[in-house]
């Protein structure tokens, strides 16, 4: 089929994307060779849909792909992507299949995984109501899409990833919700369990599952204010507290699992009154009114992760990504002055690749980062490899992880170094006072942070996010962080790049800039 000027105006589906048919509206699923790999939102009056970056490594080889949208088969043919070799298949390292979530990022769905997967998930979950129950006063229930799964046919929905639970505060203020939800999380992690927090009424439990891969649970504080019922930052509506209280029982993969009095009344404030029908593309969108009241009475521990973790994701599968020059720029000064018997703190490592390559060097390195998935492969690297070379978690917006960090690191006997590169100039105001707060902890019984940074304008600034899909950038002038090391108790010994920089800022050519802040030691007490 063509239009008037000649074009072909058929849906097809080629290396770029979807080309859907005119008029397109709504959201999709993709197949290959009947596994459910992505589903998508289309733009209105836009008919085609780029792949994610995620999905195009996968996308090698020749598969019968098929979109559908409403339960109506949108495309259907065999298409050949990249080489045209072998069968496309979606299946991680572990050989677990795998998917593209709604948020764009990388997902093993129930459907692709081992049964002993869900076995676990159930028998863990069991322990998790357990715990909450028995150490906290509080009574959990199965929520959303574990919810959703249990009442329409007693089990997982395929295309689900994790299982969601909720339980109703009796607290009086966001405060002592805030509180009751952090006694939960250490009573969980007393009983040997890895928790993330992700706000002050969302945590999620982390955990190893028999294939390999990684599985987890979320918890979920629910409260009403007056008449209105708010669950997480997605619901605030009108709910009779007759359709939670008293807790029921629904069968879910074999077992009786606590439930909501009216499961039907809380899908619906949730998903809508189609519930019923599956639309794995769903995703909540709750208005400001919903989202500004969560922030700012439980603040969010995961602003913008996602998009960095895409970000990162994506980066890690470039060609020829490894590490920076910078990072040999700072193993040769650290050589020059003699300091290799010291300890590198590496904050925003990213991928890791900076970190292996200081650790190559001989120096001992602890490499942290706000993602949580992007350090692993670095990891097991320096495992393998033998180099000395630690990976692990902060979250330089949550102050509590701050400062026990901060504090954990600074006990350290050796002589500390902070590493960050294109990390200041990534940080909301709060992640950048943090930052400091945590150098000066650091290295207050003297040390050196080696920053380097790039220099953009605010319209450069919005076209890097939007070219590569991470978080927001901001114009940040190397001078005016000067200004702050100095309040943060360091002191600028070594400069480059500061006036291209401060024109770049200004609406000039994008620069780099990197800078050496030093603390001077202070005498010990036995010193004194």
């Amino acid at each position: 089929m063509v239009d008037e000027a000649g074009t072909d105006v058929r849906p097809r589906v080629d290396d770029a994307g979807l080309h859907l048919p005119d008029g397109f509206e709504g959201s999709g699923d993709v197949l290959f060779d009947g596994h459910h790999a992505w589903s998508f939102t289309a733009e209105p009056g836009s008919p085609f849909v780029p792949w994610p970056k995620r999905m195009t490594r996968w996308l090698d080889g020749v598969s019968q792909v098929r979109v559908v949208s409403a339960g109506r088969e949108v495309y259907a043919g065999e298409v050949s992507f990249g080489t045209g070799e072998g069968r496309v298949r979606f299946v991680d390292k572990d050989g677990i299949p795998v998917m593209i979530d709604k948020w764009g990022l990388l997902q093993r769905p129930f459907s692709g995984r081992d049964t002993r997967v869900i076995e676990q998930m159930v028998e863990m979950t069991e322990r998790i109501l357990e715990v909450m129950e028995a150490e906290c006063g509080v009574r959990g229930w199965i929520a959303f899409g574990t919810l959703l799964g249990a009442a329409r046919e007693g089990a997982v929905i395929g295309h689900d990833s994790d299982v969601d639970l909720a339980y109703l505060s009796d607290k009086a203020t966001p405060a002592e919700m805030a509180v009751e939800l952090w006694d939960v999380a250490r009573a969980l992690r007393r009983h040997g369990m890895r928790v993330l927090n992700k706000s002050a009424a969302f945590i999620t439990v982390l955990f190893t599952s028999p294939d390999g891969g990684m599985s987890s649970i979320d918890i979920y504080t629910c409260f009403y204010v007056g008449d209105l019922l708010h669950e997480t930052a997605t619901v605030r509506q009108e709910v009779p507290r007759s359709a939670i209280l008293p807790l029921t029982e629904l069968s879910f993969e074999g077992r009786m699992l606590p439930a909501p009095a009216d499961p039907d009344t809380m899908l619906t404030v949730s998903y809508g009154a189609g519930w019923r029908v599956p639309d794995p593309s769903f995703r909540h969108e709750p208005g400001p009114e919903i989202t500004e009241r969560f922030d700012g009475w439980f603040s969010s521990l995961m602003r913008q992760r996602r998009d960095w973790e895409r970000y990162l994701a994506d980066l890690a599968q470039e060609e020829g990504h490894g590490p920076s020059a910078t990072a040999d720029w700072v193993a040769d000064r650290l050589a020059e002055a003699g300091e290799q018997q010291l300890r590198v703190v590496e904050l925003g490592a990213g991928t890791g690749q900076d970190a292996l390559r200081l650790a190559e060097r001989g120096l001992r390195v602890l490499a942290l980062d706000y993602a949580r998935q992007s350090l692993r492969a670095p990891a097991r690297r320096a495992r393998r490899e033998d180099l000395p070379a630690d990976f692990d978690h902060l979250n330089l917006y949550d102050l509590r992880d701050v400062l026990t960090r901060g504090a954990l690191v600074a006990r350290d006997k050796a002589r500390q170094v902070v590493y960050a590169r294109d990390l200041l100039e990534a940080l909301e105001p709060d992640g950048a006072e943090n930052f400091w707060r945590f150098a000066s902890m650091t290295l207050r019984a003297g040390g050196a942070a080696y920053l380097e940074g790039q220099a953009l304008s605010p319209a450069d600034a919005a076209e890097q996010r939007a070219e590569r899909g991470g978080g927001r950038l901001h114009p940040v002038d190397p001078r005016v962080l000067e200004g702050r090391a100095v309040r943060a108790g360091g002191r600028v010994v070594h400069r480059e790049g500061f006036l291209d920089a401060a024109a770049a800022v200004a609406g000039g050519a994008p620069a780099r800039w990197r800078m050496i802040v030093e603390w001077p030691t202070r005498p010990t007490r036995e010193d004194q």
